[in-house]
């Protein structure tokens, strides 16, 4: 792995933690209270940056594995065929991401497809409330695991 990578994923990994650093009371007061429409707006945007921030990351790391070529092949179906290649061995290669992460990152993609596709006020809190909740604990996986891939490729 190159220098530069481990740099860039540094980097996304930091505006990723100030991301959810920023919008921790935001978050925590939504699974207290009903949010307002507002914040529903704003936490479905959260949603979607966090994991588009995710994204990227596994894009610079699918690129490094040489999977980039087979991805763009894919056309609309890219996004998840990231996530698939990612979480399955090829070759002599594991899997960078585990079977819970890439079930979770899943979710997360449904909803990054919803929110780029419906109006601010079809998104219901009902179908956000766990993703809001359980959203910390993915990126703590997501950081653990790629911080893992990059510490095997300085061996």
């Amino acid at each position: 792995m190159s220098h530069d990578l481990d740099l860039l994923i540094a980097s996304e990994l930091k505006r990723l933690d100030v991301l959810i650093g920023s919008r921790r009371e935001l978050i925590a007061r939504s699974l207290r209270d009903y949010p307002s429409m507002e914040e529903l707006d704003a936490l479905s945007a959260l949603l979607h940056s966090a994991y588009t921030s995710m994204e990227r990351i596994l894009t610079h790391v699918a690129k490094n594995e040489g999977a980039d070529a087979d991805l763009r092949s894919k056309s609309f179906m890219w996004h998840t065929a990231l996530l698939n290649t990612l979480a399955n061995p090829i070759g002599g290669r594991p899997a960078i991401l585990s079977k819970e992460l890439h079930v979770s990152l899943g979710e997360y993609l449904s909803f990054r497809h919803l929110f780029r596709h419906a109006y601010l006020h079809e998104l219901q809190w009902s179908k956000m409330r766990t993703l809001v909740e359980d959203l910390e604990k993915v990126i703590l996986s997501f950081t653990c695991e790629i911080n893992n891939y990059v510490s095997r490729h300085h061996l």
